[in-house]
């Protein structure tokens, strides 16, 4: 994907992801700041070490998705695994959370580094501005991350002068989120609008004013819970959805926004900001995540797509979905890949809800060949223009007395392009199985088509059960149905008979007593961010802000401990492991020791 060039600049910067005394000696390869950012070019350098903390495996390269993003949608699927920050079982000195803690600190030691010297080199000022802009946001986004995974933080604004200075207490809260808030709106006034940028690589105008409403949103809820900030909320959402210039709408097809990530393709409508991974243009740099090959649909065939597919929906988060709601089937894969060449998609009973692989990271839309095993060049989706419109309906319904008609509309826009009906018109609603014939075989599956009723696309698949269909599952509704297609069933097997009924006009909307009450409406836009958002590292934070992450998580586990088969009964231990200490990670052991001003979170 776009280039960014990496260039390692050796600086004595003295974070405190690495707090300690030095030899008093001079270094021989010391590269110093007044030999140094003396060009644009070696700016923009500068400036690509700072991008490159997001794709480091301590954040979007592995950690945030594969261990710190498991919540009451997904679990870890390895019944091996029982001590780790995945099922919430680890202690301060965990080597995960220390790294985590280490890399985001360098990050910020990278980009104040860069903006104590914007002004050195003689330059384009509007290229400078942006450049800041972009320093500015990223050491935003960085305390924004460490303050919803730590809490009170130490904040650094410079780097560290004198390697005595090592010693710094933590920051409130408050403040912290002050100066993020700071940060971002002077980023907000710098950089470049998305259309100017052309990709979602960078840090955009739209990027700025989205994560500004996301920041708001949690200043209003736990810990600190600043009602007030709804309304700041509200205003940053609603400047991108009126930036006409900008243009941001819903891709009308939910699948296409993922397959564009794996097939290396932007999409700026949507996609406002995201993590750039290596990708098959040819100038690409080669840093490679982990998206997919860890969380992915489980396959063991390299050429379609290797995943472990370690990250498990829980049965509590597959019933949130509606049957109608394409995303659910996308979101939670209804198949692995086994049989011939590990290649062949074998799917789930339709009973079993708690084995199904995460599935909205697809490999097989990869398009860097050859596929690694262990590395994937899919872009992290930080900030989505769905995510806009659901922010905007949260903090609107918590600024008026009832549900307002353009807070439903914008979850109505997010929900009909879940159910497949955003220019598609009515597609394919239910079969039903009248007579489920005999002879049938479980092997030689029956084939179902699918014909007129004026629409097209609409496919499903036979179960076969003692020689009888027992269900027949819709794998694409189709579209533009005006009236109930016909179902034919042929193959091995006799009498079987089953009819078709459309989706009516509506049937994706909020229904009308979900936003009868403003109580009613944020019940339901909690469950609307899981169905749009999950796996993006939202539930976590969302639940937390909202004070249900501990109700949430002990709900899916005690689920899972009483529905699933007995071998996979391991996969409750992270929701019945939570405790209140898990709102926040511990300070690591190792900069406890080196920092002697921290004070450790509770329970730790």
């Amino acid at each position: 994907m776009k280039s960014l060039y990496i260039v390692l600049l050796a600086s004595a910067l003295l974070t405190l992801g690495s707090c300690k005394k030095f030899l008093d000696t001079e270094p021989s390869d010391f590269l110093a700041p007044e030999t140094y950012y003396n060009t644009e070019k070696e700016l923009n350098y500068a400036l690509t070490g700072v991008y490159d903390i997001l794709g480091n495996s301590d954040l979007y390269g592995d950690n945030i998705f594969y261990q710190f993003d498991i919540t009451d949608e997904g679990v870890y699927g390895h019944a091996g695994v029982t001590n780790g920050v995945q099922v919430y079982n680890f202690s301060s000195s965990n080597a995960t959370v220390a790294a985590t803690w280490k890399t985001l600190y360098s990050g910020i030691g990278r980009a104040n580094l860069l903006l104590e010297n914007i002004n050195r080199p003689t330059m384009d000022e509007t290229k400078r501005s942006a450049i800041k802009g972009e320093a500015l946001f990223l050491r935003a986004y960085y305390y924004f991350l460490l303050a919803q995974m730590w809490g009170d933080v130490p904040l650094i604004l410079e780097t560290t002068k004198s390697p005595e200075d090592t010693q710094r207490a933590r920051t409130p809260l408050r403040e912290v989120y002050n100066q993020i808030v700071t940060d971002l709106k002077e980023a907000e006034t710098l950089v470049l609008p998305i259309k100017t940028v052309g990709f979602g690589g960078r840090v955009n105008k739209s990027a700025v004013r989205g994560i500004l409403a996301r920041v708001y949103l949690y200043m209003a809820g736990y810990p600190l819970n600043d009602k007030s900030k709804y309304t700041d909320a509200r205003e940053w959402a609603k400047k991108v959805m009126d930036d006409t210039e900008a243009g941001h709408a819903l891709n009308n097809s939910y699948n296409q926004v993922f397959i564009n990530l794996a097939a290396d393709k932007y999409e700026i409508k949507e996609s406002i900001f995201e993590v750039e991974f290596w990708g098959n243009r040819s100038d690409a740099y080669t840093e490679s995540g982990r998206l997919g090959t860890r969380n992915g649909i489980r396959c063991l065939n390299v050429d379609t797509g290797y995943s472990l597919g370690r990250i498990n929906a829980t049965p509590r988060f597959y019933n949130r979905y509606q049957a109608l709601d394409d995303r659910r089937d996308w979101n939670i894969a209804p198949y692995i890949y086994g049989g011939t060449n590990n290649a062949e998609r074998q799917y789930w009973a339709e009973s079993n809800t708690w084995q199904r692989s995460c599935g909205k990271y697809r490999r097989m839309y990869e398009v860097v060949l050859p596929k690694s095993t262990s590395f994937s060049p899919i872009n992290y989706p930080i900030l989505r223009y769905a995510d806009i419109l659901l922010m905007f309906a949260e903090a609107d319904n918590e600024l008026t007395g009832s549900p307002s008609v353009e807070a439903v509309n914008a979850v109505n826009l997010v929900r009909r392009r879940g159910f497949g009906k955003t220019v598609h018109g009515e597609n394919l609603g239910t079969v039903t199985i009248t007579n489920g014939g005999s002879g049938y075989s479980a092997t030689n599956l029956p084939t179902i088509t699918i014909t007129g009723g004026g629409g097209s696309g609409a496919t499903a698949r036979a179960t076969v059960t003692s020689g009888r269909i027992t269900a027949i599952t819709i794998t694409n509704r189709g579209a533009f149905y005006t009236s109930a297609p016909t179902i034919s069933i042929s193959g091995p097997g006799s009498g079987a008979i089953a009819t078709a009924a459309i989706t009516t006009p509506g049937s994706a909307d909020v229904p009308a007593g979900d936003y009868s009450t403003k109580e009613n409406f944020r019940a339901f836009l909690h469950d609307e961010r899981s169905r749009e958002l999950c796996f993006e590292n939202l539930r976590k934070g969302d639940l937390i802000r909202w004070q249900e992450f501990i109700e949430e998580m002990r709900a899916a586990g005690t689920e899972i401990n009483q529905i699933a088969a007995s071998a996979y009964k391991f996969e409750s231990r992270a929701g019945l492991n939570v405790a209140e200490k898990n709102y926040l990670f511990p300070i690591p052991t190792n900069e406890m020791s080196l920092n002697r001003a921290l004070v450790q979170n509770p329970g730790w």
